[in-house]
């Protein structure tokens, strides 16, 4: 039986998207990563554009420890109190991609091989990790990226009732995503990620029509280190 807590959460979806926090629900699937396919919008714009449902994998750790950091000799990082809630990284070489670490409950070889698989001369890969709301899931709707600016939109749905989680417990979920561009991470300031309160699909719809209602929640940050990213 789905306890009753969780169902009060999902009727309450509308009052916490005003809350970052709590808009950083739960992202797609329950316990493996999940593969999208590629549509990419094109763009006139050298070293610009977007796509729409872009390749990526996902994976998500139920811990109190970032599951995929950047190894830089000092070991897995250690989460405080004032630690961002959404945290990302710029992959523009093979060279750093063989930096990133794995933590042994996340899905090691998800990650690895979509990585192997990226042609760094011609693509990029944007990491991105998000606190989590359990009881819901989130959708990668588009990436954008310009010289100097790399944005994320996601979709926010509640998880099937039949799927078991806990009202109130967070969870990471971390998104790699390729962008078919390259990207220089040394020119990148400013990220920043939104979250709708519908699915990807019903976004679309409300945003041609109008007919659509939903709530935003929009996470940024100057960012001008590499370790930089959005914080709740």
């Amino acid at each position: 039986m789905v306890p009753s807590t969780r169902r009060n959460l999902l009727h309450s979806v509308c009052g916490l998207a005003t809350v970052l926090a709590g808009c950083s629900g739960v992202f797609e699937g329950s316990g493996e990563s999940t593969r999208t396919a590629s549509k990419n919008d094109g763009s006139s714009t050298a070293g610009a554009g977007s796509v729409s449902d872009p390749d990526a994998v996902v994976t998500h750790v139920d811990g109190n420890r970032q599951p995929v950091w950047l190894d830089d000799g000092d070991g897995r990082p250690t989460e405080s109190p004032h630690s961002r809630r959404l945290e990302s990284e710029i992959i523009d070489t093979a060279a750093k991609a063989d930096r990133v670490t794995v933590a042994e409950d996340a899905d090691r070889s998800e990650v690895r091989n979509f990585l192997d698989e990226t042609d760094f001369d011609t693509e990029t890969v944007y990491i991105q990790t998000v606190m989590i709301e359990e009881c819901f899931q989130l959708t990668l709707c588009q990436i954008r990226w310009t010289a100097d600016t790399i944005t994320t939109d996601y979709g926010r749905v509640g998880r099937p009732y039949d799927e078991p989680c806990t009202a109130g417990n967070k969870v990471y979920a971390v998104w790699c995503i390729r962008i078919p561009d390259t990207v220089n991470a040394d020119d990148i300031s400013r990220s920043s990620s939104s979250i709708g309160g519908n699915s990807c699909e019903r976004q679309r719809v409300g945003a041609e029509g109008g007919s659509e209602s939903g709530s935003e929640a929009a996470l940024s940050n100057d960012r001008l280190t590499h370790t930089g990213g959005e914080q709740a």
